[in-house]
């Protein structure tokens, strides 16, 4: 646990300085750092081990808090127990929406309760758009095709499920639930850029923006294409104004590292004074000759 904290904290240091200039850069170095940090701890387990810690006689570390793995556990579980509720919940979706046309292998279907278009999928791609649809105009259909079908060029959704994968792997961690945030920010920069190039006024596509604001409800699986949590950052980067990412503070890199080395100086075995020592062994030491090369020849 304390090995991921710290690979954490290296790839989220190299995500931060990355995009230290501009917070749009391309997701993949973010995506391959929380692909890493979901498998790290399958890595631990096959990469050759190195002691370094001092072993007590019985041959073992006695870390002495073997419930750590438990709670590891049960968060882990929690966590992807919620990520299968939500594939359930992108399976009714499919059942429940009416099928109103197709872009290619992407397939566009209605669905009665959703307020903005939703792009979700990754072997059987799809974009749910609301009732609303066949009201809309033809440029506002564009405009959203465009958004939601560069999603599933770019394969954002199967990003968005390694993030979410890495979250519940890491889910103690701050770092990993940060990457995982800027992540799913810069997908929405690169969708919303490509819009912009094929000459839609940045004005009007924020507009456009603010009336889709909703929460899809699959934050794993799903992208709706202006959720709440995303939409003010995108907003003020379209029209112009500060529109930088909060970016990673240093003092919670700081903090994790001080955590992370409070850890290992609590968890690691004490030292050679708290071995078990039979008492047959401390006679012994106590009856041996403190200076056995000694045979007194000095003194005469």
């Amino acid at each position: 646990m304390i090995a991921s904290v710290i690979f954490s904290g290296v790839a989220a240091a190299l995500v931060y300085l990355t995009g230290r200039r501009d917070a749009a850069r391309d997701p993949r170095l973010t995506g391959v750092a929380l692909a890493l940090s979901a498998m790290f701890p399958l890595g631990l387990m096959w990469l050759p081990k190195f002691r370094v810690l001092p072993v007590t006689t019985g041959g073992e570390v006695e870390t002495g808090f073997p419930w750590i793995g438990w709670i590891w556990v049960a968060g882990f579980g929690v966590a992807m127990l919620r990520l299968i509720i939500a594939a359930g919940v992108l399976v009714r979706w499919r059942r429940q929406s009416r099928r109103v046309g197709s872009m290619g292998r992407i397939e566009i279907r209605e669905l009665g309760h959703l307020k903005g278009p939703v792009a979700a999928g990754v072997f059987r791609r799809v974009v749910f758009v609301p009732e609303a649809w066949s009201n809309w105009s033809s440029s506002t259909r564009k405009i959203v095709l465009d958004h939601e079908t560069a999603h599933h060029e770019r394969h954002d959704p199967l990003w968005r499920w390694v993030a979410e994968t890495a979250a519940a792997v890491n889910w103690f961690n701050p770092l990993v639930w940060w990457m995982v945030r800027r992540l799913s920010m810069q997908c929405e920069f690169a969708c919303d850029a490509r819009v912009l190039q094929k000459g839609v006024p940045a004005e009007e596509y924020a507009m456009l923006l603010c009336d889709f604001a909703a929460d899809s409800g699959l934050h794993g699986p799903a992208m709706a294409m202006a959720e709440h949590s995303s939409l003010e950052c995108r907003v003020r980067r379209l029209v112009g104004a500060d529109a930088s990412m909060t970016m990673l503070p240093v003092s919670l890199m700081i903090g994790v590292a001080l955590i992370s080395a409070l850890a290992l100086a609590v968890i690691s075995p004490a030292t050679d004074g708290s071995a078990r020592i039979s008492p047959d062994e401390v006679r012994t030491r106590w009856a041996a000759d403190p200076f056995p090369g000694d045979t007194g020849d000095d003194l005469k």
